[in-house]
């Protein structure tokens, strides 16, 4: 099974979407998806607009303050904070499509979005459910934890960890948990292993076919590693030695984890 990860572009297009929040406490207490909260009435106080510098574009000229279909954000600006909430933009085209894919719990709030001078444009905030504990299977998940002081790993086979609560209580001993092996007991086209979204092929298909614009795509193995170093397993790859199954189906189908790059072996 193929999954794809799923980044806002960066490098042609302003990738984020901005808010000034000009209240006295900035108005949202998070960013986590919640069944009962709802940001309506707060979002419909403010204004959006694409991400500007300081200098009102001036460092920034060589990006497109262009329409594009997917941004991160909304950032809301005070003068002495920011906060970035757990949220996409997108285009009425792109919420269309993701109307036919099967996506964890997620509202959508419409806005309107200041693009450049005079140009405002119907959008819609989506917020996604990153929490995959009400998705998983953990009898049949399996995890790591990185010991915070000693950062000697720990290893948690299938049955071992059997809920989020057991899984949080090994921050209690300094160690920091990660999913090895995420089972999902449900069909879904979306799916979180952080810190990106992961996107089935079905997904990957549709938003390409129709031209959407602003999305960075790639195959779930073959991102690197941040700044060049291998990850808490050893591997070059930022996923390696991890995998992702839904309804049985694996991110390992086929593959043979000894022929992904590890950073011993180079």
């Amino acid at each position: 099974m193929k999954l794809y990860t799923l980044k806002s572009a960066f490098g042609t297009y302003i990738n984020r979407i901005q808010s000034i929040d000009t209240s006295d406490n900035l108005p949202f207490s998070g960013g986590e998806y919640n069944d009962h909260e709802d940001f309506t009435e707060i979002i419909n106080k403010l204004q959006f607009r694409l991400e500007r510098d300081v200098n009102e574009k001036k460092m920034t000229s060589d990006f497109l303050y262009q329409a594009i279909d997917f941004y991160y954000g909304p950032i809301i600006i005070k003068s002495d904070q920011e906060k970035t909430l757990h949220f996409f933009s997108v285009s009425p085209k792109l919420k269309t499509l993701l109307e036919q894919l099967k996506l964890p719990k997620h509202k959508f709030y419409p806005i309107v979005l200041n693009i450049d001078n005079g140009i405002d444009l119907s959008y819609y905030i989506l917020q996604i459910d990153d929490n995959m504990t009400s998705y998983m299977d953990y009898n049949k998940s399996t995890f790591y934890g990185l010991n915070l002081i000693s950062d000697e790993l720990s290893f948690y086979q299938e049955g071992e960890i059997k809920s989020e609560e057991n899984l949080l209580g090994l921050l209690d001993d300094d160690i920091f948990p990660y999913d090895k092996s995420m089972s999902i007991n449900q069909e879904l086209d979306w799916v979180y292993m952080a810190p990106f979204f992961m996107i089935s092929e079905k997904s990957k298909q549709l938003l390409e076919g129709n031209g959407i614009v602003g999305m960075e795509i790639t195959p779930f193995y073959e991102v690197e590693s941040d700044y060049g170093k291998p990850n808490d397993l050893g591997y070059l790859n930022k996923f390696g030695g991890r995998e992702i199954i839904i309804n049985g189906k694996s991110t390992m189908d086929d593959l043979d984890i000894d022929d992904f790059p590890r950073a011993d072996k180079k």
